[in-house]
């Protein structure tokens, strides 16, 4: 069976980083989400005009609030970063997207 990990990665991501680029808008701490394929990154501001990044221990209690409920993220520093494995589904995506 072929799992086209590469078209996966693709679609999958692309639906993601939609998810979080609304977080923009939404978050007044979100500076900017980014990336390519299933590797995401969003950067985590104080202000978003001078772009000054939160302090680690807020990153850090984001990480033990996953992990509290289910997820196990890069979140312990800044940028955030999103590296699924590549056969993620769809639905177990925006699950994790959901948790963040």
């Amino acid at each position: 069976m072929e799992e086209k990990l590469v078209e996966n990665s693709r679609k999958v991501g692309d639906v993601l980083l939609r998810r979080f680029k609304s977080f923009e808008d939404r978050f007044e701490f979100v500076g900017e989400a980014r990336g390519r394929g299933l590797m995401i990154g969003i950067e985590l501001v104080k202000d978003k005009t001078t772009k000054e990044r939160i302090d680690k221990k807020i990153c850090r209690r984001i990480f033990h609030d996953c992990l509290k409920r289910g997820l196990l993220s890069m979140s312990y520093s800044n940028p955030i970063r999103i590296i699924p494995p590549l056969t993620i589904s769809e639905s177990s995506a925006m699950q994790a997207a959901a948790i963040l």
